[in-house]
């Protein structure tokens, strides 16, 4: 019989790195879970998220904003290619750069992808008012900020 993992302790001897780590463990779970009957994973959400603004973007400028090496964002892109969720094309400046657009279908599975993401969100933050969720989103952002760069000056990875 599997057992439970043990519960985090909300007292103040408890580092607050391991409580967010524990914590955001717990949460990208939750996210998994709620994009599993789509069959994609949450770095393929986070592409799609990447390019819903429609301009053509290369890969390497995809693995830039999202914090992953290029290698893994062309399986991504393959998968999502593969799905015609995304197109891939040479840029017409230089064969060796592949530009990435969203298709109307990605566009579509992104939404889709929204509404089960905020079921996901609605499961993490069930209990807390507008107020506690603003706030909460406030000061994720500064612990963000305060560690999205790693010491080799690299952003660190989105997912």
């Amino acid at each position: 019989m599997p057992r439970s993992p043990a519960p985090i302790r909300s007292g103040r001897d408890e580092p607050l790195g391991f409580v967010i780590a524990s914590v955001g463990h717990a949460a990208a779970s939750a996210f998994v879970a709620a994009l599993a009957e789509t069959g994609l994973h949450p770095r393929h959400f986070a592409v799609l998220r990447e390019l819903r603004a429609g301009e053509a973007r290369s890969q390497q400028q995809l693995a830039h904003a999202l914090g992953i090496p290029a290698s893994r964002v062309v399986g991504l892109l393959d998968d999502l290619v593969g799905r015609g969720y995304v197109a891939r094309r040479e840029s017409p400046a230089d064969r060796r750069v592949k530009l990435v657009t969203l298709l109307d279908t990605g566009r579509e599975v992104l939404d889709q992808l929204i509404v089960l993401a905020g079921r996901s969100e609605a499961r993490v933050t069930a209990g807390l008012s507008e107020a506690d969720k603003s706030e909460l989103r406030r000061l994720l952002g500064i612990v963000y900020d305060n560690v999205a760069i790693e010491e080799d000056g690299v952003r660190a990875r989105v997912w």
